[in-house]
């Protein structure tokens, strides 16, 4: 179980994220969405612990991650994180990097394990291609895999999809869900597109203007009377998302 509590943080001298709090059981994916400077990457930051936030509570397993002791490293080591921006050793082979994340582990359990994320990820054909000739949605696949390639108790995506095509996107989206369910950690996934809302999450949030306008299961949103629900609802029909998939999510 991962719980968030923010109780105010001022980003800058005009905006700040005020009573930001979220709870996300292992096993399930927590979308929260909103607009562009809604906040979103802020909270991202402070739960995986890039920011400092004084006050903010940040719970994982009942363990306080939060605790006010400085860090020589800033990020918790409980925290995987994908941010929007990848970092990744350009000149790398693919097979290189999978043997150099998890060298951590004996010969046997390194082999099953790389050959496990080498299936889960579709990247057989990747493996003697270098990191830097990946294209975008490639290189976020391997982003996401060395996330997870430590003993981590929760994972954020900031943005996941945003490199990714449609059929690239519904890749991600079965790889994602798979991989939360095979480690059942807790997953909080930052995006502004409903599309990953509809097929993916267990529980959606909505951020506006700093602070949580909405929280729920799918079926309680597309339900909901709430004036924030009520305008995603309209941006979603008039995006023409397939009625079939409207109706699956709220069943």
């Amino acid at each position: 179980m991962l719980k968030i509590f923010i109780p105010r943080y001022q980003v800058n001298p005009h905006f700040g994220l005020s009573k930001i709090k979220i709870e996300i059981k292992a096993g399930e994916i927590y979308t929260l969405v909103g607009k562009s400077g809604s906040g979103k990457s802020t909270v991202a930051h402070i739960v995986v612990g890039l920011t400092k936030c004084e006050g903010a509570s940040i719970l994982v397993n009942q363990l306080e991650l939060n605790g006010g002791i400085d860090r020589l490293i800033p990020q918790f080591k409980q925290a995987g994180y994908v941010p929007q921006n990848l970092h990744l050793k350009p000149h790398h082979t693919v097979l290189d990097y999978l043997a150099m994340l998890f060298q951590r582990l004996p010969h046997k359990e390194k082999e099953k394990t790389i050959k496990y994320y080498i299936r889960l990820f579709h990247i057989k054909h990747l493996l003697h291609t270098k990191i830097i000739q990946l294209s975008g949605g490639e290189r976020q696949k391997i982003a996401l895999l060395e996330a997870v390639s430590q003993p981590i108790e929760f994972l954020v995506l900031d943005e996941p999809f945003s490199q990714l095509d449609t059929e690239q996107k519904i890749e991600f989206t079965t790889i994602i869900q798979e991989l939360i369910a095979h480690k059942k950690i807790p997953c909080l996934l930052i995006s502004h597109d409903l599309l990953d809302i509809l097929k993916m999450s267990d529980k959606l949030g909505v951020i506006k203007n700093g602070k949580i306008a909405f929280q729920g299961k799918w079926e309680n949103f597309w339900n909901s009377k709430n004036k924030i629900a009520n305008s995603l609802k309209q941006a979603i029909l008039n995006w023409k998302i397939e009625t079939d998939i409207l109706l699956n999510n709220q069943t």
